[in-house]
């Protein structure tokens, strides 16, 4: 049994290992035992030298010889009130105790910042914390004590060089130089975080944990060489798993060995052809590099991968349509697969809705048109295929062809007629026909919420409150963007909408405020939803704020003579006519091209 001799085995709990097996409630009881065992232990209130009266005389008294047990009465006292939930008077009681020693005034001031910690008093717990650590720098139990609070804090580089300390006391315990990378990493000091893992990986060259979180941080700060090394001690560790060789690949990538990459992937692709991750990540590289010819084979050689599958083919090629309409290093690519597409499945009208989706992207919208036509031809009874036919024609301002579309899809497919009541409202709102669009989709949007489709149910209140806004009726197209956001509270569309119906009306202005903070929160981009936030400010008399948002509007370059009007108020009332003549002006000539 290991024997502790000294009070400190009271307060120092990584001191002295408790190896008896007595409930924890009494544990006061032993540290006030721990205590009264040390001869002249001078924890005590302290006696002062006194003066007093002998035969007429004044004599100096010897002063009292402190009692050994005040102290640790007291502080048996303090233990026993913060187990019973009085930290209060728990500190209280162990400021009365008048330590003789740093090592004793440590363990007060720590049994102190425990106390306040309970109490969730973060500033004072972290003065006593801090008192104990500088009394007693090598007290490991101590240090993170106050590590963990100043965690709470968010002061993770204090945390990290507290950490430190402990695992320099306790170098055996490599959880607590985990604990040390950790806050390094919270504290965006990865160099720091780097120099720690690798503590743990020369003592576990193992360690999966401590190799993923430095491969992390060697990512982060773009040290792919170090990186690569790091991915293959994983890869090693790990198995050679398919998901990692991928991750090695990339990184090779990054590191400017394209080739390497290429013969990663491809080695992938040679043990299992049907690695569709493995053959989109070579297709990216090759787009990339500019090889284009090496491209176009691997697609034709992609496509005969056993079982043959349209499906799986589109949806790679859906990949790289969506990337072109980011990066034009894509757009090249992206059509030839939609080629190969429409050569090899030339009755799959999955083939005809991308390739139409894809050049609608691309602004070719005669092509488009043609690629939708082919789609409905092929599989009628699919109503995506008609209603991006309509919108195509709705894009080509062929209004006439777009109504006798909808009017065939009708006959066609008349199971799916509410959803093409919603098309054909939609396709009158932007023809301008607002009233007879409203009075069509009057008769799908008032419907219940689970009575049909959720998103038709939003599209359905979208449209019909665009058209009660343009025939004046405010309130009721304020309640259908009320209706869109009960189905979608993340809707940044109707949020924004609704909050400029709002603004236009000086009307529930704090709401506005809100619905249109969200939107930019969610599209902080979008010119339109900047302009609304603006002009929110604006009418609530925020004239610097409407004149920031106005500004970030404007310099997304959107094109809406509205939002330069706006800007030219806000300066007026900022006392600058200078910038409002030119703001009205822009206003002025965008409104003359339209």
């Amino acid at each position: 049994m290991v024997r502790c001799s000294t009070m400190l085995a009271a307060m120092r709990p990584d001191t002295c290992r408790h190896l008896g097996r007595r409930p924890a409630r009494f544990l006061p009881q032993a540290w006030f035992l721990a205590f009264s065992m040390i001869p002249g232990v001078a924890i005590a209130t302290g006696a002062s030298p006194s003066t007093g009266h002998q035969d007429g005389r004044t004599v100096q008294l010897q002063p009292a010889r402190p009692d050994p047990n005040t102290g640790l009465r007291f502080f048996a006292k303090g233990s026993f009130q913060s187990m019973k939930g009085d930290y209060w008077g728990a500190v209280e009681t162990f400021r009365k105790i008048s330590p003789a020693t740093s090592s004793e005034a440590a363990a007060v001031e720590y049994s102190i910042s425990r106390a306040f910690t309970s109490l969730a008093v973060a500033d004072s717990a972290r003065v006593h914390g801090e008192a104990a650590v500088k009394l007693e720098p090598g007290n490991s139990h101590y240090a993170r004590h106050l590590a963990r609070i100043v965690h709470e804090m968010q002061d993770f580089g204090r945390a990290a060089e507290l950490y430190g300390q402990a695992a320099a006391a306790n170098p055996e315990r490599t959880e607590i130089l985990y604990s040390q990378a950790l806050e390094y990493v919270a504290a965006n000091r990865p160099t720091e975080a780097l120099g720690v893992f690798a503590k743990l990986l020369d003592r576990d060259p193992l360690d999966e944990k401590g190799l993923a979180q430095t491969l992390w941080l060697q990512i982060a700060i773009k040290r792919y060489p170090e990186a690569i090394d790091t991915m293959s001690r994983l890869v090693a560790v790990s198995g050679n798993t398919r998901k990692l060789r991928l991750a090695l690949g990339q990184l090779y990538d990054l590191d400017g060995k394209g080739d390497m990459a290429i013969e990663t992937f491809r080695g992938i692709i040679a043990e299992d052809r049907s690695a569709v991750p493995a053959w989109v990540a070579l297709f990216d590289q090759r787009i990339r590099m500019g090889k284009h010819d090496e491209l176009h084979r691997e697609f034709r050689d992609f496509e005969t991968v056993e079982p043959v599958d349209a499906g799986r083919s589109v949806e790679v090629a859906r990949i790289f349509a969506s990337r072109s309409a980011r990066d034009s290093l894509y757009t090249a690519p992206a059509s030839m697969m939609l080629d190969e597409l429409a050569s090899r499945h030339s009755r799959d009208s999955r083939v005809y809705l991308l390739r139409g989706a894809f050049e609608m992207t691309h602004k070719r919208l005669a092509s488009a048109s043609t690629s939708f036509g082919k789609a409905v031809a092929l599989a009628p009874a699919e109503v995506s295929g008609w209603e991006n036919l309509v919108m195509s024609l709705l894009e080509l301002r062929d209004k006439q062809l777009a109504f006798r579309t909808i009017s065939r899809a009708k006959r066609a497919i008349p199971r799916q007629h509410l959803r093409l009541s919603v098309l054909e409202g939609y396709a009158l709102l932007h023809t301008g026909s607002p009233s007879r669009a409203a009075r069509i989709l009057e008769t799908v949007a008032e419907r219940k919420k689970g009575s049909m489709d959720d998103e038709l149910l939003i599209q359905a209140n979208t449209s019909l409150a665009m058209a009660y806004d343009q025939i004046g009726q405010r309130r009721r197209s304020s309640v259908a963007y009320a209706r869109v956001l009960e189905l979608d509270p993340h809707n940044a569309l109707a949020m924004n909408n609704l909050a400029y119906l709002y603004a236009e009306q000086g009307i529930l202005l704090q709401q506005a405020l809100r619905h249109a903070r969200n939107a930019v929160l969610l599209e902080p981009e979008n010119g339109v939803f900047l302009d609304t936030l603006g002009w929110v400010h604006y009418r609530l008399g925020s004239y610097e704020d409407a004149r920031e948002m106005l500004e970030k509007a404007v310099s997304t370059r959107i094109e809406e003579d509205e939002v330069y009007r706006h800007l030219g108020t806000v300066y007026e009332k900022l006392g600058d006519p200078g910038k409002a003549r030119e703001m009205f002006e822009k206003a002025k000539g965008l409104k003359g091209r339209r």
